[in-house]
């Protein structure tokens, strides 16, 4: 390494230390002022604790009753399987208060962990870069700072995509696999990993991803009756398209100006709802067809990126999919980006981005939009063009998946030859040989 290069480095790493010691003093904040109110955290503790005791965590009368006890002001609903509440048993073991400062420091201490470990876990040829890139989104970007007052679950799933990622580059088809798989027992969504490893020709960890699945359902059946798992099914259910868990206390989540998913943009754009003048108004149906017709839009990309472009690392299409695994349910809470920070790793830790200035005008472009703060609620996004802006952190993450899904585009078979043009006039992007 030259001179010049290790002082780079020990300039990164210094101010990657400077933003890690700014976070701890912002962290301590939280906790004096009393930032920390828990309003994701209340239903995670609250259908463990109920799990525990043999009640049924999906009975709304059970989590508001927990909650009068607790004395809550509000609680949601426990819209995950039994296996989140099992996972979270150590934590409902304790009062809530005590509770609620314990995972605020897990993941505290697990989003630093992740910054300065995982540029070396992915093999990244720009650790420093990357690492920078991720402590500025957790400094000084409001979604983490949301995560983090609500006590939402989203570092935990950024750290196993992380794990899962790390696993397959280095061939550990069993590790991946079981990160995978211990991420939809965590969130039901990464199963829509599992699924991709087939388009990317991994079949081996897609096969072991369903095989330790069940054998963690079942091992979770052991604890919770398995009529529990059915009222799981049930809730769950409940955030189809155009509808929201407990719509009967009033929530219509699906459209909150916070849920940054298609679509919630849609309902505000094409229907009459209480948060946007549309811009026409059809019924409730048209924006729920429009949601599906893009979802399976995007899903075909990413099929079709996967099974006709040539690459000798399969990590852009995976930290593609992490993106489009945020995109398709109906709900995508603002503070949901902060498990994009592993494919922000990623795009960061590439030498080309570092190299070539458009690539890292628009990496720099899709950093800022997404940690940038924002009130979506604002009365100024609510008609017009501004209802586009009230979904504004839907648009870095659209960008995002199609640079990572896209990335080797003229390297693939059957693309038209101006696409590839195009693509590589604005990226100068050339195919790169071995692993990153």
């Amino acid at each position: 390494m030259t001179e010049k290069r290790c002082t780079r480095t020990r300039m990164l790493n210094t101010l990657v230390l400077l933003l890690l010691l700014a976070s701890l003093i912002e962290a301590v904040s939280m906790i004096r002022n009393q930032a920390l109110h828990g309003n994701d955290f209340k239903h995670l503790w609250a259908g463990s604790f109920a799990l525990q005791k043999d009640l049924n965590p999906y009975d709304p009368g059970v989590l508001i009753a927990i909650a009068k006890d607790n004395r809550f002001h509000s609680i949601n609903p426990f819209v995950y399987l039994p296996s989140t509440g099992i996972a979270l048993f150590p934590y409902s073991t304790l009062e809530y208060p005590a509770a609620k400062l314990l995972w605020f420091w897990t993941n505290w201490i697990l989003t630093w962990g992740m910054i300065f470990l995982g540029p070396g876990w992915l093999r990244l040829k720009r650790p420093g870069v990357a690492r920078l890139a991720c402590a500025v989104l957790v400094t000084a970007g409001l979604p983490w700072f949301r995560q983090m007052t609500a006590g939402q679950m989203n570092i935990v799933t950024a750290v196993l995509i992380l794990w899962a990622a790390g696993a397959m580059i280095r061939n550990r088809s069993v590790m991946s696999a079981f990160a995978l798989a211990s991420g939809f027992a965590w969130k039901i969504s990464p199963a829509l990993l599992i699924a991709c490893m087939f388009p990317m020709r991994r079949p081996r960890i897609a096969i072991l991803g369903i095989l330790f699945s069940v054998a963690l359902l079942i091992a979770s059946m052991l604890v919770v009756d398995i009529r529990t798992y059915g009222e799981s099914i049930g809730m769950i259910s409940q955030m189809r398209y155009g509808h929201s868990t407990w719509e009967e206390f009033g929530n219509d989540f699906f459209r909150d100006p916070f849920n940054q998913s298609p679509n919630s943009l849609f309902h505000h754009l094409f229907t009459d709802n209480p948060h946007t003048e549309p811009w026409i108004s059809f019924p409730q149906q048209v924006a729920d067809r429009l949601t599906l017709a893009v979802s399976v839009l995007l899903l075909f990309i990413w099929i079709h990126a996967a099974l006709n472009i040539r690459r000798k690392d399969p990590l852009s299409m995976f930290f593609g999919a992490t993106l489009l695994m945020l995109m398709l349910p109906s709900l995508m809470w603002d503070h949901y980006v902060v498990q994009a920070m592993p494919a922000l790793m990623w795009l960061f830790g590439q030498d080309r981005t570092l190299r070539r200035p458009p690539r890292m005008a628009c990496a720099l472009l899709i950093l800022a939009c997404l940690g940038i703060p924002w009130n979506h609620g604002q009365d100024e996004w609510r008609s017009g063009a501004g209802i586009l802006w009230m979904s504004l952190r839907l648009w870095p993450v659209l960008a995002l998946y199609l640079w990572l899904t896209l990335d080797d585009a003229e390297n693939a078979r059957p693309l038209p030859s101006r696409l590839k043009r195009l693509y590589a006039r604005l990226f100068n992007s050339r195919p790169e040989s071995g692993m990153p």
